[in-house]
């Protein structure tokens, strides 16, 4: 075979390549958004969703060697789409949960180390109680038990709107009370 015969004739690991990038290519414009919100909408999580998307077309890309129909393709998108799914609740099952039976144990449960655990629910407890008494019933009820307005707003005998004042009022006064807000130095353990 001489050189300029050889170069006319395409490579067969090539054109079976191209056939298939087209495919992969055409697959993924027409469902990638399709197979995210699908995701999305199973996991909650946009990073996960995410992830898990690139991982079905990544599983595509060794499935789509042969010439397939769109059909076949989106339905082989979806069931790969399932399979990540189940993979990912199962792996997030074998994740440690915290019960929330103790919201004060979830709620000081830092990374710093028990002395940024010990400082945080002293200034938290500090700005409460140097709060007047209705206020600070206010941010314990929305903040540390979650009530809405209008929950706050039947225990205390206000309506929703006078609830959303007080809470405003006192999440100012903590910010503004010196001592209270914040970051003086003495609170800080960093060099910063």
């Amino acid at each position: 075979m001489t050189r300029e015969t050889q170069q006319s004739r395409p490579d067969p690991a090539h054109t079976r390549a191209a056939p298939a990038a087209a495919a992969l290519g055409s697959a993924f414009q027409e469902n990638a958004a399709a197979i995210y919100r699908f995701i999305y909408a199973k996991v909650g999580n946009r990073a996960a969703a995410e992830d898990l998307t690139g991982d079905v077309f990544l599983k595509a890309t060794r499935w789509l060697a042969e010439d397939r129909s769109a059909d076949s393709i989106r339905s082989w998108l979806y069931t790969t789409a399932r399979s990540a799914i189940a993979d990912y609740w199962h792996d997030q099952s074998r994740l440690p949960s915290i019960p929330l039976e103790d919201f004060d144990a979830v709620l000081f449960c830092g990374t710093d180390g028990p002395e940024e655990v010990r400082r945080t629910r002293e200034r938290a407890l500090r700005i409460l109680a140097a709060l007047p008494e209705r206020e600070g019933e206010v941010l314990r009820l929305r903040f540390l038990h979650g009530y809405t307005a209008a929950e706050i707003g039947r225990v205390l005998g206000l309506t929703p709107g006078n609830v959303r004042i007080l809470q405003m009022r006192a999440l100012r006064r903590a910010a503004r009370e010196p001592g209270l807000a914040g970051d003086n130095g003495a609170e800080r353990s960093d060099d910063g």
